[in-house]
């Protein structure tokens, strides 16, 4: 024993659990085996509880209404119910035994019991942050420095990190520094999102100012305060910025060789929201590689645009697109728009008659706006009808358009019965050169 107590690496390992407070023979006490047999029992008493009373407690939570506060606590204290009931019974189990025993003899229960609540409160406040994997990331973190504070390692871990330098270029930074560094980024970055938010909802209220001249401030605003919570965070620890110029310099590279697509359609976004031709709410209609696409513009980001279709459905269009390609925009300037409707009258028709009964059915048409006045021209001599066109103006684009056309379509289908108008069937002349008599054909 003496010659393993000699070797330096053991005697530094028990240097360290003796300033944690752990004795040299705690591992071997017959109260360290009660210990961890009590700890095995909680647990399996906990599991055999969560299991048990789960679905009843999980029934009474769906029932509670109104209460929306109070429904978010209780929903988020029975997810972590396993973990409750075990800090419960380890905080009886402590009080039981130093009220029976000396306080050493539950050191362990204590320890243990200290970190199974810390990470219930922990886990539960971090909840306040909406983004699920930024929670866990705050959670897992805090909780490691609160362990290690209860087991009254945190100083000699800090001071290990301090001493444990990594080479970046000619400088060394200390892996403490970096941690910080990090944690100070996490923390200036969630500030600068939540600054851009609260910026781009105060841009919304002001009316004055065109939506896509609203995105635009806002998506700008969102870049510079991540650059500066960037800029900040590296500063804190002391990195040359010469270094960065040089490393962005071969990542420009990168860009320019390996990212073309993505770098072309954020600059295409800027020019959609600088130029205000393409505008959230605007109706337009473009051609794309599945065919031509109908809807309104529902939001403009900074790589594609979300298209809603009359169908419900949302069509993400690369914002290149929208550059070298034509757009028709039915709104851009005027929401006046014209459509033109054809039908087709018998030669035998009163025409004129037909003119009228169409213009009076346009008018009679919802959504067809009667200043402009709907008319109607012939527009040319078919095979077999008259050709008339039908056009008229309306003014609600996002409504959709196909739908116009039907109840006009009807209202002249009625017009027509009524008086009597013919709307003709194709005719084709059959000439029967020599006649086949019926013997020849068998």
């Amino acid at each position: 024993m003496q010659n393993q107590l000699s070797i330096p690496e053991l005697s530094e390992i028990t240097r360290f659990f003796g300033r944690m407070g752990f004795s040299q023979d705690m591992f071997t006490s017959k109260w360290t085996l009660v210990q961890l047999a009590i700890l095995l029992s909680v647990m399996l008493v906990a599991s055999l509880i969560a299991n048990r009373f789960g679905p009843l407690i999980e029934e009474r939570l769906r029932s509670i209404e109104g209460q929306r506060g109070l429904l978010r606590f209780l929903a988020l204290t029975y997810r972590r119910m396993f973990s409750v009931i075990l800090a419960v019974g380890l905080w009886l189990n402590v009080l039981i035994m130093r009220a029976t025993t000396w306080p050493s003899r539950s050191y362990l229960l204590g320890v243990g019991a200290s970190l199974v609540t810390a990470w219930v409160v922990i886990s539960i406040a971090s909840r306040v942050i909406r983004n699920q994997i930024y929670s866990r990331i705050v959670a897992v973190s805090v909780w490691i420095i609160v362990a290690l504070f209860i087991m009254g390692m945190l100083p000699q871990t800090i001071l290990w990190l301090n001493n444990t330098s990594l080479g970046v270029g000619p400088s060394s930074l200390s892996i403490l520094s970096i941690i910080k560094s990090l944690l100070l980024l996490g923390v200036l970055s969630w500030f600068a999102i939540l600054i851009s938010q609260y910026f781009a909802i105060y841009l919304n209220s002001h009316d004055e100012l065109s939506p896509s001249v609203q995105v635009l401030l806002s998506k700008l605003s969102r870049i510079i305060l991540l650059i500066l919570a960037v800029v900040i965070s590296l500063g804190s620890v002391g990195i040359d910025f010469t270094a960065i110029a040089v490393f962005s310099g071969a990542v420009g590279i990168g860009i320019g060789l390996g990212l073309q697509k993505i770098v072309s359609n954020y600059i295409s976004g800027i020019i959609l929201l600088m130029d205000k031709s393409i505008k959230p709410g605007d109706v337009i209609e473009i051609e794309t590689v599945s065919g031509s696409t109908y809807g309104w513009v529902q939001h403009l980001g900074a790589r594609f645009t979300a298209v809603r279709t009359r169908d419900g459905t949302e069509t993400l269009i690369p914002n290149e697109n929208f550059i070298d390609r034509p757009v028709t925009n039915w709104t851009f300037t005027n929401k006046v728009v014209r459509r033109k409707l054809d039908v087709g009258v018998s030669y035998n028709t009163d025409v004129e008659n037909a003119i009228e009964q169409c213009i009076e059915a346009a008018l009679e048409t919802n959504r067809i706006l009667k200043v402009p006045r709907p008319t109607c021209l012939i527009v040319g001599f078919g095979d077999s009808s008259v050709d008339l066109q039908v056009r008229f103006w309306i003014n609600d684009s996002e409504g959709g358009v196909t739908n116009v056309n039907s109840k006009l379509y009807l209202a002249i289908w009625k017009r027509f019965r009524a008086e009597n108008i013919e709307i003709p069937f194709p005719t084709r002349d059959i000439n029967i050169r020599s006649a086949v008599s019926f013997d020849e054909l068998k």
